[in-house]
Parts: structure tokens; C-alpha cells; sequence
């Protein structure tokens, strides 16, 4: 059967998806770095600290994937994040420092990228169901939990702290 996917695409189709992913996840590292020193509350801080050990713990698990795979990850780009890191940065600068509206754009601009990357893991999963490594599909679902919970978390973040500060800031 895996021969069989080769030949089809799927598995190329799944490598190169994976490759976008890897590449991903290296940028978003530098993004939430730049983010959390951009950011005002502690929470945000927190929160954008975490983002980044998950990254690379994310990046760890995907390299493993590729062991598996018998593939070498590629040190690419991913258009994706790059124009969303730069929107990120755009709207850092475009905001005054030390306020709560910069923290809710700085959400804003960090769960574009989780979701980029959620919607990416889970495809990913999908695909794996398909191609038949269950370690690669147990690596990529632990990395897909541990977005939509950093995605909760920031929400709450967003909804508990920021938000209301922006509010009480704009009245």
C-alpha cells in the first residue's frame, strides 16, 4: 500500500506539506519572540514564551517524522508565515507601545498564526491516516493538541485581560 501512495503522490503531496510545516514552526519561533517583546502584560509575555518552547518541541517531533520517513527536512521558507510574521510586525509598529491594544493586536496577530498551523497539523493527521505511519500521525496530533490549546489559552487571555484593558483604554 505505501508503495502504492508513492506512486500516486500522496506521500510527495504529504512531504512537502510537512516541509512548509517545519519551516513554519522555525519562523514562528523568531515571531513570538519579537511579539513578546513587543507585549505588555506578563500573561502575554507567558503565553508567547510557551508558543516558542512548543515550537520547538514541534520542530523536535517533525525531524523525528522525517527520520521516519527517511526524509531530510530543508531549511525553506513558508510564504504563509513570513507575510504573517511581517503583518505582525506592521501592526506592532502601527500601535502604541505599552498599551492593551497592542496586546490585542499582538493576540490577533499570533492566533493567525496558530490557526495557519492548526488547520496545517490537522490536514496533516488526515493525510497520515491515509499513508499509514502511526508514529508520524501520534507526533503530528500531540503537536495539533498543544496548538488549539495555546489557541484557548491566548483566547482567554484575550477575553479575561486584554480586551477589557483596550476597552478602558478607547473610552
Amino acid at each position: 500500500m505505501k508503495g502504492q501512495l508513492i506512486e500516486n503522490g500522496l506521500f510527495n503531496f504529504f512531504t512537502q506539506c510537512l516541509q512548509e510545516l517545519y519551516c513554519a514552526e522555525k519562523k514562528a519561533i523568531k515571531c513570538f519572540a519579537a511579539l513578546s517583546l513587543a507585549a505588555s502584560t506578563e500573561e502575554l509575555q507567558h503565553a508567547l514564551s510557551s508558543q516558542s518552547q512548543e515550537a520547538e518541541n514541534h520542530i523536535s517531533r517533525l525531524q523525528l517524522i522525517f527520520e521516519l520517513l527517511e526524509q531530510q527536512p530543508d531549511p525553506g521558507t513558508c510564504d504563509i508565515i513570513e507575510i504573517l510574521s511581517d503583518k505582525a510586525a506592521d501592526i506592532v509598529k502601527t500601535v502604541e507601545a505599552g498599551t492593551s491594544l497592542r496586546d490585542a493586536a499582538i493576540i490577533y496577530s499570533v492566533q493567525l498564526v496558530a490557526h495557519y498551523k492548526i488547520a496545517s497539523y490537522g490536514s496533516l493527521v488526515s493525510l497520515m491516516k491515509q499513508i499509514d505511519y502511526p508514529d508520524a500521525e501520534v507526533l503530528l496530533g500531540q503537536c495539533l493538541i498543544e496548538e488549539k490549546n495555546a489557541d484557548a489559552y491566548l483566547t482567554q487571555i484575550a477575553m479575561n485581560f486584554v480586551n477589557p484593558a483596550a476597552k478602558k483604554e478607547s473610552d
